[in-house]
């Protein structure tokens, strides 16, 4: 397993700097309670941030000198960002785009968070010793320390059933737990390259994975302990998913040739959509969130980095233009 490496390197070459993102989990779960859209964009040196709707003005930059971002938002609590700098800080903010920065934690290269309105915020971090931690309520709760030989934590949280929380080990092996911080854990699968999590309080915990041979597709829902569905048997470089209540699990993936599909409603719905041909396929240059009454939103970074966001149908909505062409190294979304 070497996504740690494979991602330094990525920084090394396209950006010539430390700047290196995580998205979390982009699902962000509440009960029928409209949540605004979130969006933000990794460029060369920052963040930016938007919030409202697709075409609602920019806060650039929200953070400068960054490593990892990670976005989440509910009705109650508002958006929740945390990012990890290049010195290994932590920092989180929650409630509007122009809040103050909490510091979080020292020592971590990953942040991911997840809210909703029963818990409160979720934010996980792994240190640079491959340790997870996680805390839950506030941006000043205590840390419970979770888990070792971590690469990789996804994170998704809804009001009925609590905290959903992922790890991908060294060694390719996903493990979850679901319903507090101190739940047990449970081994999900081997040989896996890429873990995704969301969950809402109708479907339960969804979880994606792409595995680490043929880099097929796979789903779970419903329960920890649930049968893999195959959900999709071509080479694919990142999967994302989000759920919500009334509009079910979403998933979206984008192939090694750069297109993005994605499909909605269940696990066996028959049907994916060709959502965008020409996504830049290094890792977080696609994002999915979902809203019981705005449906789902997609994000991508194409081949010109440029940011593009689409919301409200799989097949009616259109694609907006959310950031300048060549700025744009990755993206995340929350609502």
């Amino acid at each position: 397993m070497t996504l740690r490496r494979s991602l330094y390197v990525f920084t090394l070459v396209l950006l010539g700097s430390a700047w290196l993102p995580l998205a979390s989990a982009q699902a962000t779960t509440s009960g029928g309670t409209s949540t605004p859209p979130l969006i933000a964009i990794g460029n060369p040196g920052d963040w930016a941030a938007k919030v409202g709707s697709l075409t609602a003005g920019w806060v650039d930059p929200l953070y400068g000198g960054n490593n990892w971002g990670a976005v989440a938002a509910d009705p109650t609590n508002g958006p929740l960002i945390a990012v990890a700098d290049t010195s290994d800080n932590v920092w989180a903010k929650e409630g509007s785009l122009t809040a103050p920065w909490v510091e979080e934690f020292t020592g971590a290269y990953q942040v991911a968070v997840a809210s909703d309105p029963t818990n409160g915020p979720l934010i996980a971090v792994v240190t640079t010793g491959g340790v997870l931690y996680a805390k839950e309520g506030s941006l000043t709760a205590p840390w419970v320390e979770e888990f070792t030989d971590v690469e990789l934590v996804a994170v998704a949280s809804d009001p009925t059933n609590g905290p959903l929380i992922a790890v991908l080990t060294s060694g390719g092996v996903v493990y979850a737990k679901e319903g507090s911080l101190t739940a047990p854990w449970v081994e999900e699968s081997t040989g896996v390259d890429q873990v995704a999590v969301a969950s809402d309080p109708t479907n339960g915990p969804l979880i994606a994975v792409i595995d680490s041979t043929q880099h097929y597709v796979y789903a779970k829902g419903g329960s920890l302990t649930a049968p893999w569905y195959d959900e999709y048997n071509t080479a694919s470089e990142w999967v994302a998913v989000a759920s919500d209540p009334t509009n079910g699990p979403l998933i979206a993936l984008v192939t090694t040739g750069g297109v993005v599909y994605a499909k909605e409603g269940s696990l066996t719905a028959p049907t994916w959509y060709d959502e965008y041909n020409g996504a830049e396929v290094e890792t977080y240059g696609l994002a999915v969130a979902s809203d019981p009454t705005n449906g789902p939103l997609i994000a991508v970074v194409d081949t010109s980095y440029t940011a593009w966001a689409k919301e409200g149908s799989l097949t009616a909505a259109t694609w907006t233009q959310e950031y300048d062409s060549g700025n744009a190294w990755a993206v995340l979304v929350a609502g």
